[in-house]
């Protein structure tokens, strides 16, 4: 072991919070404040669902950081842990909550090298990088709804369209309140690469 090097960037934190779903309730038309009196180029807006007490947030049997759960036929969010606000209305929820969290997904960069002296003016380096050291799965975040801002087409909450079509060729699913992407191997951090170098130096 003597004369080589090593390296790492880790890190490791809490899961990232997941966003409380949007309402469908169209709270912006109701008020008289949809898009045909409404100056934003947004072109409205949502609030939040109401928490239904003592429901779980996520499905029976789905931990996240336990990898029990496949995500290609499972939608991993309660649906029953919302219930919409009454028409009109804004919704009593906070955008977040500490205890509402995706999976922890640690990062691990890690490299060892070593340079080799031949002779005098003659060396060989050699040297190993990988990212995703210990190969871990960390999936994408699952998929709570749209509202203004999110960027989605379809709607997709608990208490509006489900989106679950399953797909013709593979059984997976497609969308969803909870859905989990992870079409064509789309997962949030990739699988482990790396990259072996060697230089010589005369």
């Amino acid at each position: 072991m003597r004369d080589w090097t090593y390296s790492g960037v880790l890190r490791y934190q809490s899961g990232n919070l997941i966003q409380t779903p949007p309402s469908a309730n169209n709270l912006l038309q109701n008020l008289d404040r949809g898009p045909d009196n409404n100056p934003a180029v947004w072109g409205g807006g949502t609030t939040f669902l109401n928490r239904v007490p003592g429901q779980p947030l996520f499905v029976s049997g789905v931990d996240p950081n336990c990898h029990c759960f496949d995500p290609t036929k499972q939608l991993v969010l309660n649906p029953n842990a919302w219930v919409g606000p009454p028409f009109g209305t804004f919704g009593a929820s906070a955008p977040y909550y500490n205890n509402y969290r995706w999976q922890r997904q640690p990062m691990e960069s890690m490299g060892f090298g070593r340079i080799f002296q031949i002779k005098e003016g003659v060396r060989l380096q050699l040297r190993a990088e990988f990212q995703n050291f210990f190969n871990r799965v960390l999936y994408n975040a699952p998929s709570v709804g749209c509202g203004a801002f999110s960027g989605c087409v379809t709607t997709s909450t608990p208490t509006a369209f489900m989106n679950n079509f399953a797909n013709g060729q593979s059984g997976a699913l497609s969308g969803g309140y909870g859905f989990v992407n992870t079409n064509n191997g789309a997962l949030a951090v990739p699988p482990r690469s790396g990259q072996i170098i060697a230089r010589f130096t005369f």
